[in-house]
């Protein structure tokens, strides 16, 4: 399956070099859930706090993803 992903903040080190900020990248992996993609991306579910299907916010990891969704992904945030 292909989808598009853009990551912010610390999960952008888990982009392609030559990806842009803010700008999406073109992921193929043979999952179908949101668990499966950020597993296939290398980093933890932990990781990902804030999750976005085609502009719709996510709670459940195990979301099914269709052929060229935009996945948008924040880690948890910190600061004050």
């Amino acid at each position: 399956m292909r989808v598009l992903v853009k990551l912010y903040a610390t999960l952008r080190e888990y982009a392609p070099i030559d990806s842009e900020i803010g700008a999406s990248f073109e992921v193929h992996f043979d999952g179908r859930t949101l668990s499966e993609l950020i597993q296939h991306l290398g980093f933890g579910l932990d990781r990902a706090k804030i999750v976005m299907i085609n502009g719709i916010r996510v709670l459940d990891m195990s979301a099914i993803l269709n052929e060229d969704d935009l996945i948008v992904i924040f880690p948890p945030l910190g600061g004050g």
